[in-house]
């Protein structure tokens, strides 16, 4: 007997691999299922009045055991407050928008107090290192919430360890045991992990537990936008907090889930990010991208960071 097989045509398998237009759509549905918390202009820190915060400010747990430290902390305090007092706005985050420090990156934000404080006949010679102290204890006192993008464009050397002093102690802790227990060598990757969550605190207010997938996804759009270096090491704050259990259920295993910022960045902007200093050198470079019309986004990006970034920055 002769044995019939039967060639059955099947259905070709689907193409695994999405379309930009799919990965868009879910990049907006997931951006939309998970928000950013919303800026605010009013809490209460903010609102309180000028003594009441200097008292608060320069008390425990805002003071500090070493002499030098509680001292230019309390001086730095003081000193800010006074320049903000002299600006516009009901809140301390109103004045300190107004004040256009956030359009001075890094450490140059304190020339604006500085020369303010100098017209007045204060010019000490450590009134640098105080006002940046005050800062740290505004920020740790959620007496104002600078911008993200403003914030990445600064070294944070205390900000995790006055956090946890100061703002969190009990969300630090858990995220410092969950480092102690990972492997010796993913200390550093913890340190840096710290400080991005800390910046999210400073930023968004609150404590550890009240962080949100899309604040996550904000401070990644922006160290994108503002080429904060880090690698891996940009995203892996993120996998940490959801170790901790802070976020949904149906949260993304990765933050990589969420693809790029919606929109593109324009050439000059992917360029910008570096902070060239010479004028000619940055819109030469930007030229060279603009007659380049067959490379796509991803191209043009590593050719910026390869010129404007490692050539030239």
């Amino acid at each position: 007997m002769t044995a019939v097989v039967k060639h059955v045509m099947r259905r070709p398998l689907e193409v695994s691999y999405a379309t930009a237009e799919q990965a868009q759509a879910r990049n907006s549905h997931l951006r939309a299922r998970f928000p950013a918390r919303a800026a605010e202009l009013w809490w209460p820190h903010a609102a309180q009045p000028l003594e009441e915060m200097l008292r608060r400010l320069t008390a425990p747990p805002f003071d500090s055991a070493v002499n030098g430290t509680r001292a230019g902390r309390r001086r730095g305090v003081a000193k800010l407050l006074r320049w903000l007092s002299s600006l516009p706005g009901d809140t301390w985050q109103q004045r300190w928008m107004a004040s256009g420090a956030e359009d001075l990156p890094g450490a140059a934000w304190v020339d604006l107090p500085l020369r303010w404080l100098r017209e007045r006949g204060h010019s000490p010679p450590y009134d640098r290192d105080d006002l940046s102290s005050g800062l740290l204890m505004l920020i740790c006192g959620d007496a104002i919430r600078p911008g993200l993008p403003w914030m990445l464009t600064r070294t944070h050397r205390y900000l995790a360890s006055a956090m946890a002093q100061l703002r969190d102690p009990d969300g630090l802790a858990l995220l410092h045991q969950l480092a102690e227990s990972g492997p010796a060598n993913s200390r550093k990757d913890a340190q840096i992990a710290a400080t991005r969550i800390a910046t999210l605190l400073a930023c968004k207010g609150g404590l550890i537990r009240d962080i949100t997938v899309g604040d996550c996804v904000e401070l990644v759009d922006a160290q994108r936008r503002v080429h904060a270096r880090g690698g891996q090491k940009k995203v892996d704050f993120y996998l940490r907090l959801r170790t901790l259990g802070i976020f949904p259920e149906d949260a993304p295993a990765t933050i990589r889930a969420f693809g790029l910022a919606l929109g593109q960045l324009s050439i000059e902007e992917l360029v910008d990010r570096y902070r060239i200093q010479c004028r000619p050198v940055r819109d030469l470079i930007v030229d060279y991208l603009e007659r380049q019309p067959s490379l796509d986004f991803a191209s043009l990006d590593a050719i910026s960071r390869t010129l404007a970034g490692l050539f030239w920055a």
